[in-house]
């Protein structure tokens, strides 16, 4: 694997400080890979940290952790690892392409479906198959189908009502899917735009809902949610970052702290240097800081955890991590 850079130039003092960061991430990460590896099923999929049991959107965060380091379905020390995972994925779609395991324990199929067709997405650049391509696009088609009329998206792939949270998560694999060359209605991209510039406050910050208050893991996801969708200038962006930056964070400090940091390191890095310099030291210590020996990230439900496997945080804290390594089109400006 090639050494991480920097994302931009730096004087020598400065650039050797912080080569020896960047060396303290790859080995973070390798560790955290580590564990998600040791702690796959014999299926593919991974386990949920309070029940246990598998779904397709904690298996395909750990995929895209594995590919976030540059770990391809045939080749690297983990390709059976990834290759069992994709198999997983692809095996759990039902008739109407949704990527959610028949009768799981999800009660947002939609969050695991979008995780699942993100996942899938960037594997298929990796695989010539045309099952697999053909299967984002019948996932891709669903979300499509999903949107309610105010442009959003919420737990069931009906086009009820929405929420930002949700939302994110389609718009990451719908531009995953432009990415990737597939179909996407251009009045879908153009209707999520709305939608998400509704949950914007004026204040700065995005809420879960328009018209609620401002959400930490929401402003996140509503500023690299108009950054994917090609208004990286909009002064919601930049409000909402910089409403992030003036919190103080402690690891673990929500339920949502690795939800939030998944999306505000993308979102940070995507604005530029000035932007990403006011958020990414401090996250990184934090998370280089609260690492455990085992490879493993602590969640906020630990104690509800009971000794289960850690996949969900790990995974998240991992591909946090990972934007210094750009192997993903995510990860890329």
């Amino acid at each position: 694997m090639a050494f991480l850079i920097p994302a931009w130039p730096l004087a020598a003092q400065d650039a050797s400080d912080e080569q020896r960061q960047l060396g303290r991430v790859e080995a973070a990460v390798d560790r955290g890979l580590e564990y998600l590896a040791g702690h796959q099923e014999p299926d593919g999929s991974f386990p949920t940290g309070v029940s246990g049991k598998p779904n397709t959107g904690v298996s395909a965060l750990c995929l895209l952790a594995f590919m976030g380091r540059g770990h391809a379905p045939e080749r690297g020390p983990y390709r059976e690892t990834v290759g069992r995972t994709i198999n997983f994925l692809l095996k759990s779609r039902q008739e109407n392409g949704l990527v959610v395991l028949p009768g799981g324990n999800s009660h947002g199929p939609m969050y695991e479906h979008a995780l699942a067709t993100l996942g899938l997405i960037e594997a298929s650049g990796w695989l010539v198959e045309p099952e697999v391509r053909a299967a984002c696009q019948q996932a891709i088609d669903l979300i499509v189908q999903a949107q309610n009329k105010e442009g959003g998206w919420r737990y069931q792939p009906q086009p009820n009502d929405a929420d930002l949270s949700v939302t994110v998560m389609q718009v990451v694999a719908l531009r995953a899917a432009l990415n990737a060359r597939l179909k996407v209605p251009t009045e879908t991209l153009d209707r999520a735009v709305e939608y998400v510039k509704r949950c914007a406050k004026p204040e700065g910050g995005f809420a879960y809902q328009p018209g609620q208050g401002v959400k930490n893991a929401q402003s996140a996801a509503g500023a690299l949610c108009l950054q994917l969708l090609g208004h990286h200038d909009d002064p919601a962006v930049a409000k909402a970052l910089t409403s992030l930056q003036g919190k103080k964070y402690e690891h673990g400090m929500d339920q949502y702290f690795h939800y939030m940091n998944y999306y505000a390191m993308q979102a940070h890095f995507q604005a530029g240097e000035e932007q990403w310099a006011a958020w990414h030291p401090r996250v990184r210590s934090l998370l280089l800081e609260s690492q455990n020996a085992d490879g493993s990230w602590p969640g906020w439900h630990e104690e509800k955890i009971n000794g289960r496997a850690k996949c969900y945080s790990t995974a998240m804290a991992t591909m946090a991590l990972e934007v210094y390594m750009h192997y993903l089109p995510a990860y890329q400006r």
